[in-house]
């Protein structure tokens, strides 16, 4: 029987939590609302779903090598909430606590630091689930990786990405590159939408078999935008694949489940003043 690893998207999961959860102060009048939302989940996880094995991924400030080949990436993005950024140090003392060791690497995102570890368990015993409503993670699935969404404490797999779209994991890539991500700034194909674009990849496969097929695609607009645009489709299949191979030392034994530093995550507790744990 296959062990679990449960493996989170931390700044999506810090997102979710704050926006979450009311505005929340310590006894000190510290904004906790986040770091609350973020332990909840957290507990809740390990309580529900018993896994046998934990790692947080982060990002980190500063460009990524993405940036180097579009300076515009994710230039759309708002700047984090002045009540929001003071409590992502607390949120990694919480994740210390409890003993889930944290992966970060210089140049890269949470999504590719998340896509290197899961390649390299695959050949492990293990189910992987990606704790993560980020549909760019969604090119990662396999038979042995899923989603899981601690909102609704459901699962996301192949199957259900096949009934949903009718693609593969792999092809999303494909559908983001065409569509863009306005949250990302990847620019995509004008004019052509989430049903247009699932059309081409169900017909064609590949952005880049349709862009070689253009000439055959019979509606008219669709056919002038992707010739015209091809070079920015590329990019933006470059831009939304997930890099597999960053640097990062890791070790599966390292996020064996081993308990909490129980006195750590009572001080934190009693610091923030989240009574009902304490409880």
């Amino acid at each position: 029987m296959c062990k679990k690893f449960f493996l989170i998207d931390g700044h999506a999961q810090i997102f979710q939590s704050y926006y979450a959860i009311p505005q929340l102060s310590s006894p000190s009048g510290a904004p906790v609302n986040a770091v609350y939302g973020f332990t909840s989940a957290l507990r809740k996880l390990i309580k529900n779903q018993n896994p046998d094995y934990l790692a947080v991924a982060f990002d980190v400030k500063g460009p990524t090598f993405r940036h180097k080949c579009f300076e515009e990436y994710k230039s759309n993005r708002k700047p984090m909430p002045e009540d929001l950024a003071p409590q992502i140090q607390n949120i990694e003392r919480v994740v210390k606590a409890y003993n889930i060791p944290i992966f970060v690497c210089e140049g890269y995102e949470a999504d590719d630091v998340i896509g290197t570890i899961v390649k390299k368990v695959a050949d492990e015993s293990v189910e992987t689930a990606m704790v993560s409503r980020d549909k760019d993670l969604e090119q990662l699935m396999n038979e042995k990786v899923k989603m899981f969404n601690t909102q609704t404490n459901a699962f996301y797999d192949v199957e259900k990405l096949a009934v949903k779209r009718g693609i593969k994991p792999s092809q999303m890539t494909d559908l983001l590159a065409l569509v863009g991500d306005r949250s990302d700034n990847v620019p995509g194909v004008p004019g052509i939408g989430d049903k247009t674009a699932l059309k081409l990849v169900k017909e064609w496969g590949s952005v880049e078999c349709a862009l070689d097929n253009a000439d055959k695609i019979t509606a008219r607009k669709v056919k002038e935008n992707l010739k015209q645009y091809a070079d920015q489709a590329r990019l933006s299949k470059f831009l939304v694949t997930i890099n597999t191979e960053v640097p990062i030392d890791f070790s599966l034994e390292a996020c064996r489940v081993n308990g909490v530093n129980e006195q750590e995550v009572y001080n934190l507790f009693q610091e923030f003043g989240f009574t009902s744990f304490l409880r």
